[in-house]
């Protein structure tokens, strides 16, 4: 089982080539024009690895939350190479990838990404087992608070909505409110990919037109659009 793995969904591009065994490599750019970059990323990628495409089993991509861009270009991305090679796409959770980078730490785990105006994407998980907690959602900093009121366990924050809202986070929950540091912030495909390796053991994989992102919700650009035909 070799897997490619790839995430757009932020800032960060980055893919990987992972497998039962291990990470067999990886390769990330924090450049927001993905549309240009992610071919040539993934080519680099197996050129580097010397893996010939022709053996990859499984592509594994996030499925969202996140860049409403940056997904349909991973989406877009995954579909393509999947219909070519005529093999299974693995969704994983963008959330999920950005918990797994720190799932050693044991208390709760909160990923965020920042879905603007003091709201979060967000979802918590408990660290020792990795059992979701509550499930993806759009939460306001109070709500994310109250959720994590919920547990006696210190709760650490990850992802790049840190960046937005640790001061906030931290004054209204306190001494229980860690944050990941810079390098766990950033999506890994590599996360991602192992998450998805996981998946394809318990069968959770669909074919190339079958996929789609999870958008949580409608674009800005949807939301104006019903604000003037209304």
């Amino acid at each position: 089982m070799k897997v490619l793995a790839i995430d757009s969904s932020s800032k960060t591009a980055t893919v990987a080539l992972v497998e039962e065994n291990g990470v067999i490599g990886e390769y990330s750019i924090n450049y927001l024009r993905h549309s240009v970059i992610l071919m040539p990323m993934i080519d680099e990628l197996f050129k580097k690895c010397e893996v010939p495409i022709n053996q990859i089993t499984h592509i594994a991509v996030s499925e969202g939350p996140g860049s409403f861009t940056g997904l349909r270009i991973g989406a877009a991305t995954a579909k393509g190479l999947a219909h070519a090679l005529n093999i299974p796409i693995v969704g994983v959770s963008s959330l999920l990838a950005l918990a797994y980078n720190v799932s050693e730490f044991e208390g709760l785990i909160c990923p965020i990404i920042d879905a603007l105006n003091e709201n979060v994407y967000g979802m918590l998980i408990r660290g020792d087992n990795f059992e979701v907690l509550t499930e993806v959602g759009v939460y306001s900093l109070e709500e994310i608070a109250g959720l994590v009121r919920n547990y006696s366990s210190k709760v650490l924050f990850v992802g790049e909505g840190v960046y937005s809202y640790k001061n906030k986070l931290q004054d209204i929950i306190g001494k229980k409110a860690l944050f990941a540091k810079d390098k766990d912030n950033m999506a890994r495909a590599v996360s991602l990919g192992e998450i998805a390796i996981q998946k394809i053991k318990n069968g959770e994989v669909v074919s190339y037109f079958d996929f789609k992102p999870v958008y949580i919700r409608k674009s800005a650009a949807e939301v104006r659009l019903i604000g003037e035909g209304s």
